[in-house]
């Protein structure tokens, strides 16, 4: 009954292309993109990761590669002399992988390119990541798979370097002008902040607009200060900028460096004939005027100093702090160069006093009120111990701000550093009105202290002195440095302040 009609025929099965016919539908019509040079033509000594939850964070953009990251050692250039690189050589950092394709040969996968030092801690800096910058990733790429071997090869890692390192600053360049710097009323700010912006161990400071102030702390920059140089001449809007080379020598040692420039803490590139001479020449007394948030300042970065002589970290906290001075009474402890009483003095406050322990710095305060043309009825500046003067002062004020030097460099003297904060904010609370309150700004530096205890310990120091002040406290707002003082997400909250 049932097997009466005609059987039907099985349908055939699908053939799925094999991965060889795969490839070769994939190159036809298509030129092939060049390949990462093998390891027999390469010109850039590479460094191999080990492969575990560390080295993701290398591609993630985490810049700083300890010893203990590395596998091995480094392997070098095969076009050069078999020799180790020496400290600054640029390095290809890749991640080591096991024997995945079955050639006896283990994979690597690229990460960037660096600069190695063997003296440091940080084995390699990372200045160029294929991850978080695949384009410029791929350019470099091409320059290293079209180098024949012909050319020589320590130009060529010149070129390189000097490439990665244009690249850098101008994407610095670029994320300040989106900021809105320059501008009409601030021509001083941090153009460079280190791994902010992928340049780790190199501050660079504009000051006035025409001089831009290096700060070195790391082997590499002092190796290739002339490409630096060269390239922030390059990148700089205004053709006659200024540069001014300084160091920090214990930086320097720490990170296995021991040329010259320790010994010469501050430089200054001549812009005519590139020479270098020391800052004891006749241009150290030079005074460049700079303008933040409308107000004039005379500077002196050619003077060996506080860092650059300005603190433009502290810029948008001025500003905001003066918004709030119209017809107050205002205090700047640690006023330094003055920046938060002159803006307070601007925005109207009624009657400032600034205060600090150096009487250079003070000397500089009055200056800066007369370039400003605040009259001496409005600002006042005294110099003084601050712990003295806080607690002989009888006077009360509206707003006070706190603004010490670093106390807590390193986590290691953390404790004695917050007794020094704990007695200068207790002081500070009871020179705050009595009867109407006011508002107190209290800041710190020392990324030891406010990052202890994910970010809270300052907050707490604070508050148990205000209770031995017996005076009660409540927390507005909390604020950081100025954004061009950019952080890098991969490996925040350090340097965070």
């Amino acid at each position: 009954l049932f097997g009466g009609g005609p059987r039907t025929q099985p349908k055939p099965k699908r053939r799925y292309p094999t991965n060889e016919e795969k490839r070769l539908k994939q190159q036809q019509g298509k030129q092939q993109q060049p390949k990462l040079p093998k390891l027999e033509r390469l010109v850039i000594p590479r460094v191999l990761l080990k492969r575990n939850r560390q080295s993701k964070t290398f591609r993630d953009g985490n810049q700083l590669v300890y010893t203990n990251s590395i596998e091995g050692d480094v392997l070098p250039a095969v076009s050069a002399t078999n020799a180790a690189p020496p400290i600054g050589s640029l390095v290809q950092v890749e991640v080591n992988y096991a024997d995945r394709g079955g050639t006896g040969t283990p994979d690597t996968q690229l990460v960037g390119w660096g600069v190695y030092n063997p003296n440091s801690m940080y084995r390699v800096r990372l200045l160029a990541n294929c991850h978080t910058q695949p384009d410029f990733g791929k350019e470099l790429k091409r320059m290293i798979a079209e180098f024949t071997g012909d050319d020589d090869n320590e130009t060529f890692l010149v070129t390189a370097m000097e490439r990665i390192i244009s690249n850098r600053l101008q994407h610095a360049v670029s994320t300040r002008q989106m900021m809105g710097l320059p501008s009409s009323d601030t021509d001083t700010y941090r153009l460079v902040n280190g791994e902010g912006d992928g340049i780790s161990g190199l501050a660079v400071d504009v000051i006035g607009g025409t001089v831009a102030v290096v700060m070195s702390s790391a082997a590499w920059c002092e190796i290739h200060k002339d490409v630096i140089v060269d390239s922030l001449k390059a990148i700089l809007p205004a053709a006659d900028t200024t540069i001014v080379w300084k160091t920090t020598p214990s930086r320097l040692k720490q990170d296995g460096y021991m040329g010259d420039s320790i010994h010469n803490e501050d430089s200054v590139v001549d812009d005519e004939d590139d020479a270098t001479t020391t800052s004891s020449s006749s241009s150290s007394s030079t005074s460049i005027v700079a303008k933040e948030n409308g107000i004039l300042y005379n500077t002196f970065p050619f003077a060996i100093g506080q860092k650059t002589g300005v603190y433009c970290d502290q810029r948008d906290n001025r500003d905001a702090f003066a918004r709030l001075a119209e017809g107050k009474r205002v205090l700047d402890l640690c006023c330094y160069h003055g920046g938060f009483a002159l803006n307070a003095a601007k925005h109207g406050a009624a009657h400032v006093v600034g205060v600090d322990s150096s009487q250079s710095a003070i000397d500089a305060c009055i200056s800066n009120a007369q370039l400003n043309g605040f009259s001496d009825g409005v600002v006042r500046f005294l110099q003084g111990d601050i712990s003295s003067y806080s607690q002989d002062c009888e006077e009360r004020f509206d707003m006070i701000v706190l603004d010490p030097p670093k106390l807590a460099p390193s986590a290691s003297v953390l404790a004695s550093a917050t007794r020094k904060y704990h007695a200068l904010n207790r002081d500070a609370i009871k020179l705050i009105d009595e009867e109407k309150g006011g508002l107190f700004l209290t800041c710190s530096c020392s990324a030891a202290m406010t990052q202890e205890d994910g970010g809270n310990y300052f907050l707490q120091t604070v508050q148990k002195a205000s209770l031995v002040a017996k005076r009660q406290i409540t927390l507005l707002r909390v604020s950081n440095a100025a954004p061009c003082h950019t952080q890098d997400p991969a490996s925040y909250p350090a340097g965070k302040y």
